[in-house]
């Protein structure tokens, strides 16, 4: 399947790299906040009963708060990927989100520079091509 052109226009490609800049600032946040939360659970697991913690169907809440990271951060990488995916219009990106997550900003790229435009600055929006 060939892309043309008029598959995006200027909106859709500066809404695909403001949902860019969105994952890049959630997924630090994610992380930090999550890893927060796991060493309160480790603290009140152990508060609860000590000095072994709490344990449900056999793992400590360290361990459910570690799966629960790890299914947010995953979640979050695809829900941005098909968000990005449906505004350049690709079917390959809202099939395997996470996987194109990173060709994305290829497509974007390649898209901008066929309508004469570039990115301004921290995947800012589109401005025409300066030409020196």
């Amino acid at each position: 399947m060939t892309l043309s052109l008029e598959d995006s226009s200027v909106e859709d490609l500066n809404l695909a790299l403001s949902f860019y800049r969105r994952l890049l600032i959630r997924l630090p946040l994610i992380l930090v906040l999550g890893i927060a939360a796991v060493i309160g659970l480790s603290h009140l697991g152990t508060a609860l009963s000590p000095p072994y913690g709490v344990y449900f169907l056999g793992w400590d809440l360290t361990t459910w708060g570690l799966l629960g990271l790890l299914a947010a951060l995953f979640a979050e990488l695809w829900w941005e990927g098909r968000q990005i995916g449906h505004a350049l219009d690709s079917p390959e990106m809202r099939a395997s989100p996470i996987a194109t997550l990173m060709g994305g900003l290829g497509v974007i790229a390649q898209r901008a520079r066929g309508m004469g435009m570039e990115w301004s600055g921290f995947l800012g929006p589109l401005r025409p091509v300066r030409t020196r």
